[in-house]
């Protein structure tokens, strides 16, 4: 999709998955820049986003996608208090 023709929503989701991805990816050049492993939280962002720029084409598919990230941000918690 061309930037100049997206939504308002889908360059700001857009923007959030990137960031999302950066922390990711920084966290795996320096692992111990930060005290816990940012991988679930990412995972999470990102699919948040890709349901926001979902939601009107494909409703089914973004209420699943918000059900995974239910799940990450679960195992993330989780994984914090284990």
């Amino acid at each position: 999709m061309n930037w100049n023709n997206m939504p308002l929503s889908h360059k700001i989701a857009t923007v959030i998955s990137g960031l999302a991805v950066a922390v990711w990816v920084i966290h795996h050049v320096k692992p111990d820049l930060l005290p816990v492993d940012p991988t679930y939280p990412a995972v999470a962002v990102f699919t948040i986003c890709e349901a926001v720029v979902c939601w009107n084409e494909k409703r089914t598919w973004a209420y699943l996608l918000i059900a995974g990230a239910v799940i990450c941000t679960a195992c993330f918690f989780l994984e914090l208090t284990l």
